[in-house]
């Protein structure tokens, strides 16, 4: 792995003003604001007004930078000759002194000190004028350089029937600053069944709590099931828990479930398997 594959890359997008040629733009009111993106371990999340800061949807949880002064990358759709200023501040939610983080760059690393902080970037550009964005985070005691970002774990996938849950067996997958190929596909007998009831719809949830945004799944007979395989796949709003609907087995016996995680805020996507005891 290196450096550079670990570099989170700047993107900027540009957006004109619909319905309005350059030399109408008005020179002293600013327009709407511009959009901007916080990139990190947490994946890319949009800013939010200062008063209620941007934190991980659907349930609002804070967003995890991983460490100290964890690597941070700002993006704002705007072309780059029209940016002027950028400054961006770590609050302390305690009352703690503030933290200035960047006075011009898109990339920076985060606050120092533990805890939960809002983070809010001020961006003046030469169209919209300055607007503010923020983001709620949740630093942790931990210290590292950007090599401990291959460390960040992905979740694991809970696989859930009538009759309880199951963990998956992790495939390939890429999360963040890493992808894994495992290179084998483990015999089906050695995972652990989940007894289902036939035509039942399965349910998934990741094991962090954090929000699917897709799935893709295929379902297949074992020897000694007579039956054809399934595939299916949904692309719900981002939620902590989708139902597989199109992979109902419809015979008795025992099947094969491969299913793909996305995952929200572009944090990536990750295979797991489970054996299903269909009666």
């Amino acid at each position: 792995m290196t450096g550079s594959m670990l570099a989170a890359v700047l993107l900027w997008l540009s957006m004109p003003l619909a319905g309005m040629a350059p030399e109408e733009a008005p020179s002293t009111m600013p327009t709407a604001a511009p959009q901007a993106w916080l990139n990190g371990a947490f994946g890319r999340v949009a800013g939010d007004d200062p008063a209620t800061p941007a934190s991980a949807a659907p349930d609002g949880a804070p967003l995890d930078t991983w460490m100290r002064k964890a690597p941070l990358v700002l993006q704002v759709d705007v072309p780059f000759e029209d940016l002027l200023a950028i400054e961006v501040v770590s609050t302390p939610l305690d009352g703690g002194a503030a933290e200035a983080l960047s006075s011009g760059a898109a990339r920076f690393a985060g606050p120092d000190t533990p805890g939960m902080s809002i983070l809010t970037a001020t961006i003046t550009t030469a169209v919209h004028g300055s607007s503010q964005h923020a983001w709620l985070l949740a630093v942790p005691d931990r210290a590292g350089g950007e090599e401990a970002l291959l460390d960040i774990p992905g979740p694991g996938a809970m696989l859930s029937s009538g009759a309880g849950s199951r963990p998956g067996e992790p495939g390939n997958g890429c999360y963040l600053y890493l992808c894994v190929d495992v290179g084998y596909q483990p015999p089906a007998a050695s995972l652990e069944a989940l007894p289902a009831s036939l035509g039942e719809t399965l349910s998934l949830r990741l094991t962090d709590g954090s929000a699917l945004a897709g799935w893709t799944g295929s379902l297949t007979p074992l020897s000694g099931t007579g039956a054809k395989a399934l595939e299916a796949e949904g692309r719900p709003e981002p939620a902590t828990v989708v139902s597989l609907v199109g992979l109902e087995p419809n015979a008795a016996g025992e099947w094969l479930l491969q299913v793909r995680a996305d995952l929200d805020r572009e944090r990536g996507w990750q295979w797991f398997l489970y054996r299903l005891v269909v009666e």
